[in-house]
């Protein structure tokens, strides 16, 4: 079960955003601030590519593929994991992070408690992602919505301390001082993970069971295992200190002034590069020292998680000094509304592939290696991008973007459609 506990790299949607990263209020009237939008849409993409890989958490390999199929799949397999594990994830946390702050900008013009109205905006998030992970135990919006409620607290701080705590959260303490305990003797061998035994456990429901056996075990057993999963791996911290990140680039609005922050962008593209340049062979180096087991996957855990945030902030960066550039390109548009409508993409990914791989529908997983399932996900994700970017021609939001909208502010009134006047202004 070990590589099932490695190779999981769950993420989410940052699904705060969806719908509000506006520059006036709730209606959606306002001008978009696209570039948020299209870095959505690129963490998606990856997080989606590494869903594929895993069979959407079925952490069962494809029968023995051709001889002449294996260096794809192999090569297919590393190259995703090498640009996505543990990024796409963290562009996520970030943008909950920046979406929170503009949430706040936006709502303070109206009535009412802002604190509250987010808190049961979370509770709404919560609920959507506990029926989806009826469907698919790797859904992470309850765990999000668990976690963004401290932002309602943490906003009122300054930067240089949210900034501060940020960089705490980031270097992981406690999971620092054990792989200092570990390397030097003086701490005993951590135990098995947790959520590797309750996979275990699921693996054969969701080989063999039908589709209700898979919604009985994920009522419970899938809580257990995310829950677990982001625990044990440290990611709770990394997720709050990219959460506290993100609140100060919203803030100060280095996203959508990038022109007035360049040299800033340009430093963190730098700094990034010069960390994965250090930390990258180090965590090679690791892989290969023959370690024992268990220490072998808590020390490279670490290493993967500094890579990641190192590669992270190359991405983001590298990406919003490149926008400007490229946004009037028809693929990056559609990319912008794919990142727009990330809670429904997010969904119906796992409501399509789900049931092509698990054994209550075509059990796809049999056959399919890393290569047929990153190739079926470009495909989906072109033809998402493609019905999400028609879609917002003529509506304000995508459809569950609608729902939880009109939940949160509790009115079914809310304008889905796009009046003459707006929609040609969008065809403009």
């Amino acid at each position: 079960m070990s590589s099932q506990g490695v190779r999981r790299t769950t993420g989410w949607p940052d699904m705060s955003a969806s719908g509000s990263a506006s520059r006036s209020g709730v209606d959606g009237s306002g001008d978009r601030i696209t570039v948020i939008d299209a870095l959505r849409g690129t963490a998606l993409v990856g997080l989606f590519l590494l869903h594929t890989i895993e069979h959407f958490d079925f952490l069962s390999d494809a029968a023995v593929p051709p001889a002449w199929l294996k260096p794809f799949d192999t090569a297919a397999h590393d190259t995703a994991f090498f640009l996505f594990a543990g990024k796409a994830y963290g562009i996520f946390a970030l943008m909950f992070g920046i979406s929170f702050s503009l949430i706040l900008g936006s709502w303070s013009r109206r009535a009412g408690s802002t604190s509250a109205r987010f808190l049961w905006r979370l509770a709404v998030l919560f609920a959507i992602g506990y029926l989806h992970g009826l469907i698919y135990c790797g859904d992470i919006l309850t765990i999000l919505a668990v976690m963004g409620a401290p932002l309602v607290l943490l906003h009122r701080l300054g930067d240089r301390v949210l900034l501060a705590q940020a960089a705490v959260l980031l270097i992981q303490p406690p999971t620092l001082w054990q792989v200092a305990g570990l390397l030097s003797g003086t701490a005993p061998t951590p135990a098995v993970p947790v959520h590797w035994t309750v996979y275990e456990g699921l693996m054969p429901i969701y080989a063999n069971g039908g589709f209700w056996d898979v919604v009985r075990a994920n009522l419970w057993q899938g809580v257990l295992a995310r829950t677990f999963w982001t625990i044990e791996t440290g990611r709770y911290m990394q997720m709050m200190g990219l959460f506290l990140v993100g609140l100060v680039v919203g803030r100060n609005h280095v996203l959508e002034r990038a022109s007035q922050h360049r040299r800033l962008l340009q430093g963190i593209l730098a700094s990034g590069a010069l960390a994965f340049a250090v930390l990258y062979p180090l965590k090679r180096l690791a892989e290969g020292a023959g370690l024992p087991a268990m220490t072998a996957y808590e020390v490279t855990n670490l290493a993967s998680a500094y890579c990641g945030l190192a590669q992270m902030a190359m991405w983001a960066s590298g990406f919003v000094l490149l926008y400007p550039r490229l946004q009037a390109l028809a693929p990056l548009r559609a990319l912008a509304s794919f990142g727009r409508m990330s809670l429904t993409c997010y969904v119906t990914q796992a409501l399509v592939f789900v049931p092509l791989f698990y054994g209550y529908g075509l059990g796809l997983y049999r056959y399919m290696g890393p290569f047929y399932s990153v190739a079926s996900g470009m495909a989906f994700v072109i033809l998402q991008c493609a019905v999400a970017h028609w879609w917002l021609r003529r509506y304000r939001y995508g459809p569950l973007e609608w729902v939880w909208r009109a939940a949160t502010f509790r009115t079914l009134s809310l304008p889905l459609r796009h009046t003459p006047k707006a929609a040609l202004a969008d065809a403009a």
